[in-house]
């Protein structure tokens, strides 16, 4: 009988006493971001193709600055300088409450780093965006940056991508040597018969110095072989005392065909987009200005140009008040291939219009 009861006290104590253990080699952290605020824009389109004016739309919105999202990530220590690592990220409405398209829409990732660098396998960010964080004049914000051009110039429906923001099925290398950092991913397309159909070819590097540079391209294939998107990118940013002064230009090509869903078109697309600003650091506020300008020389009506202001104020390291607005002139073809504003449902702007979109939020890290 002592026995019996002796035996589970002696297991408890050898579980317990192997705990610190565990902990000092691994570790497990839960963080995420939230970020609401109050937009309000003069004009509104009624749908994506059939850009009619709905009128004024004010609204609580998710994601004014940067999205609201919430993962797991995790390393363990292995010895030698060699730690395995994971990730799992979850994009979130923090207005509704609701999930966005999947439990761990952005990472679900797996990988070994070191001294040599990291190899991740999983769903994960695209290393042609993570190269111009530095150089976009607004570092690919949530809203009014060139994240919307350089996404919907390459979406593609029922791929395993996620606007080349996110690549699914996808074995990447990164690696820092020196102030030189660079990413290369492939992206398994999965489809019987073809080992290139669906499958996407992601490179981005930056030198971080006095001056930062930055280069990117991107190769995404349609899952039935009838055609493909690129986007090549270069950028640049220098510091001028408390002032930084960005620039970024990309080309986005795509198919005949491939990009109608957000275009309207059935037509070859040959986007080219600029973007250049300054960002102003004083006290805890930093101020951007910057200036956008996207069309399709392949269509010159689908241009648009748009001009943004912005503070975000910071109260501390994790939680930051914003103001910002974005006048956009939108011509007789503009489309979501060259607006950078993010419109409800995707609508895109109003056509041969100029719009105003005006918002103040605040964010907050955990």
């Amino acid at each position: 009988m002592k026995q019996s009861i002796l035996k589970p006290s002696l297991i408890a104590a050898a579980i317990l006493g192997a705990a610190p253990l565990v902990q000092a080699q691994s570790n497990v952290t839960l963080y995420g971001r939230v970020d609401l605020g109050v937009q309000h824009s003069t004009k509104t389109a009624a749908d994506l193709l059939s850009p009619v004016d709905a009128g004024k739309l004010t609204e609580l919105y998710n994601g004014g600055i940067l999205p609201s999202i919430w993962g797991l990530r995790g390393t363990e220590d292995l010895g030698s300088g060699l730690s395995a690592f994971f990730n799992l990220e979850s994009h979130f409405n923090a207005d509704t409450g609701t999930s966005v398209n999947g439990l761990f829409r952005r990472q679900a990732n797996v990988g070994l780093k070191g001294g040599w660098g990291a190899v991740a396998l999983g769903r994960q960010y695209s290393p042609a965006l993570l190269a111009h964080l530095g150089t976009d004049p607004r570092g690919f914000k949530e809203q009014f940056s060139m994240l919307y051009p350089y996404a919907f110039n390459q979406f593609q429906a029922g791929g395993a991508n996620d606007l080349a923001v996110f690549l699914g099925n996808a074995i990447s290398y990164t690696g820092s040597f020196g102030p030189v950092n660079v990413g290369v991913a492939y992206a398994f397309g999965e489809q019987t018969g073809s080992t290139s159909n669906g499958s996407t070819v992601s490179i981005g590097g930056s030198y971080t110095g006095p001056v930062t540079v930055s280069a990117s391209y991107q190769q995404i294939k349609l899952n039935n072989g009838a055609g493909d998107t690129k986007q090549f990118g270069l950028g640049a940013a220098v510091p001028v005392g408390p002032v930084k002064i960005k620039a970024l230009f990309m080309r986005n090509k795509g198919d005949a065909g491939v990009l109608t869903a957000f275009s309207g078109r059935a037509t070859e697309t040959e986007v080219d987009a600029w973007g250049v600003g300054a960002d102003y650091a004083w006290g805890a506020n930093t101020t951007t200005l910057a200036y956008y300008l996207a069309k399709d020389r392949n269509f010159s009506a689908d241009k648009t140009k748009t001009l943004v202001l912005s503070n975000d104020y910071a109260l501390s390291k994790r939680t930051t008040l914003y103001a910002q607005i974005a006048y956009a002139d939108a011509e007789a073809g503009a489309t979501n291939l060259t607006n950078i504003i993010a419109t409800p449902g995707l609508r895109g702007l109003v056509q041969n219009e100029k719009t105003a979109v005006f918002g103040v939020g605040v964010k907050h890290d955990f």
